[in-house]
C-alpha cells in the first residue's frame, strides 16, 4: 500500500481483494481442503484488513481536518433530515460548512469501503469531528436546507460504466486475469490448419487400406469371384444349362477323364519342379511343388490322343479337381499344347484347404486331331516355394 495510492478506497480495494486470492491460493497450494481452518484463516484476513482499514480511515481523517480562517464563519444553518416517526417540532441542526466536501469514506458511520464495514466505535474514536453546530450561521443560508444524508460508497465488485468502457478501450481482446478460462475468446481456425486436418486423415484412410490389401483379404476376394465366375462357363454344347456335375455332386459319364492318379499315369516334372503321386485328404492325388512360375517349374500331365480327336474342332470344357497341400491357399496357372490342335490361354485358380473343381474352357478351329499325346501345364509356383498342390483327377467335356 505505500507503493500505490492509499488513499484511493478503489485501490485499497483492490489490494484488499488480491490478498483475499493469495490467501486461496495458498491453501490449495497446501493441499488444505479443512472448512474449518479455511474459515479461520479467512476470519484473520478479514479481521486484519478492517484494522487496516480503520487506519487508513483515521489518517485521512485527521488529514482532511479543514483550516479555517479567522474571517470565515464556518457553521451555517440547516434543517435537520425528516425522519419517520419523528416530532414535526424537531430542532434544527447545524452543520459545518466544509462537511460537504468531506470524502463519502469518512462522513458516515458505517459506510462500506473496500469489502469492509466500518464500526460506530471508530468514528466515536474522532471527538474532534463535530457533529452538531449551534444554531449560529450568516443571513441567508437558512432559507435553502441542505441535506446530510450521504450515499454509500460502491461496494468493490460494481464499477462504473464509465471504468468498464475505459477497461475495453485498453484490453481490446485480452481476457481479464480473474475471469475464468472457459471464457477465453477463442481463435478461429484458418485454412491451413483445416487443410493439414484433410491431410492427416486422408494419409490414415491410405495406409489402413495398403496394410488391408497387403493382408491377402483383397486377393482371395477376387479369387473367390473369378471362381465363381468360372464355374457357370461350363455349359453343354446346347447352351441349355450346365451339366457339369451330376447331383450327386460328382461328374457324369459325359466327361471323358484325362488324368487319374493310378500306377501307370503319365506326367513329367521340369528341372526346379518335383510331382509324385502321394495320399492327400480325399485319397490318391497328384502332389505338385514348383519353385519358379516359368516353364522350368511346370509338371506336364499327358492328355491321351482319343481325347484329343474329341476336342477337335469343338468348344469343350475342361476340370482339374485340386486341393491344397499346405494350411494356407496355393496359386497355380494352367496352359495347354495340343500340338497341332492348338494351345490355350493362361489360366490361374486358387487352391484351398478344400477340395474344389476348377472350370475353364478351350476351343478349337481345327478339326484335324493331332496323331501325339498333348500336355497340359501346370505351375504352383506363383506365389514362391512351399507352396504344393494335390491334383485328384483331370477331366474333358466335348462340346457339340
Amino acid at each position: 500500500m505505500d507503493r500505490a495510492e492509499r488513499g484511493d478506497g478503489q485501490v485499497r480495494a483492490r489490494i484488499y481483494q488480491s490478498a483475499r486470492q493469495a490467501l486461496d491460493a495458498g491453501l490449495r497450494k497446501q493441499g488444505v481442503t479443512d472448512n474449518l481452518v479455511i474459515m479461520q484463516q479467512r476470519k484473520r484476513l478479514e479481521d486484519k484488513i478492517g484494522e487496516i482499514e480503520n487506519e487508513e480511515i483515521d489518517r485521512l481523517a485527521q488529514s482532511a481536518q479543514p483550516v479555517l480562517g479567522a474571517d470565515v464563519d464556518p457553521f451555517i444553518e440547516v434543517d435537520a433530515p425528516v425522519r419517520q416517526g419523528a416530532s414535526p417540532s424537531a430542532p434544527d441542526v447545524a452543520v459545518p460548512l466544509d462537511a460537504s466536501r468531506a470524502s463519502p469514506a469518512y462522513a458516515t458511520d458505517t459506510g462500506a469501503l473496500g469489502g469492509v464495514t466500518r464500526s460506530g466505535s471508530t468514528a466515536s474514536s474522532h471527538p474532534e469531528a463535530p457533529s452538531v453546530a449551534p444554531k449560529i450561521a450568516p443571513a441567508g443560508y437558512g432559507a435553502e436546507p441542505v441535506s446530510t444524508v450521504v450515499q454509500e460508497a460502491p461496494a468493490i465488485e460494481e464499477i462504473s460504466p464509465n471504468t468498464k468502457a475505459k477497461g475495453r478501450k485498453g484490453r481490446k481482446g485480452k481476457a481479464s486475469p480473474d475471469a475464468p478460462a472457459g471464457r477465453a475468446r477463442r481463435k478461429k481456425r484458418g485454412f491451413l490448419s483445416h487443410l493439414i486436418t484433410w491431410i492427416v486423415t486422408l494419409g490414415v484412410v491410405a495406409v489402413g487400406c495398403f496394410i488391408f490389401y497387403q493382408s491377402g483379404m483383397v486377393q482371395s476376394i477376387v479369387d473367390e469371384a473369378m471362381r465363381s465366375a468360372n464355374r457357370p462357363a461350363a455349359f453343354n454344347a446346347s447352351g441349355q444349362g450346365p451339366s457339369v456335375l451330376s447331383s450327386r455332386g460328382g461328374f457324369s459319364e459325359e466327361w471323358a477323364a484325362i488324368f487319374e492318379p493310378k500306377e501307370g499315369a503319365v506326367f513329367r516334372a521340369g528341372s526346379q519342379a518335383q510331382a509324385q503321386i502321394a495320399t492327400g485328404t480325399e485319397g490318391q492325388a497328384l502332389r505338385i511343388s514348383s519353385a519358379t512360375p516359368n516353364a522350368a517349374g511346370d509338371i506336364a500331365i499327358e492328355v491321351p490322343v482319343e481325347v484329343l480327336r474329341e476336342l477337335a474342332g469343338k468348344s469343350s470344357t475342361l476340370a482339374l479337381t485340386i486341393q491344397s497341400a499346405v494350411n494356407q491357399q496355393s496359386q497355380l496357372s494352367v496352359r495347354c499344347d495340343f500340338g497341332s490342335l492348338g494351345t490355350c490361354s493362361r489360366h490361374r485358380f486358387t487352391a484351398t484347404q478344400e477340395k474344389l473343381d476348377a472350370l475353364f474352357k478351350v476351343s478349337f478351329d481345327r478339326t484335324m486331331a493331332p496323331n501325339a499325346p498333348g500336355r497340359i501345364l501346370v505351375n504352383s509356383g506363383l506365389q514362391g516355394t512351399d507352396r504344393p498342390v494335390f491334383i485328384y483327377s483331370v477331366r474333358a467335356l466335348p462340346g457339340q
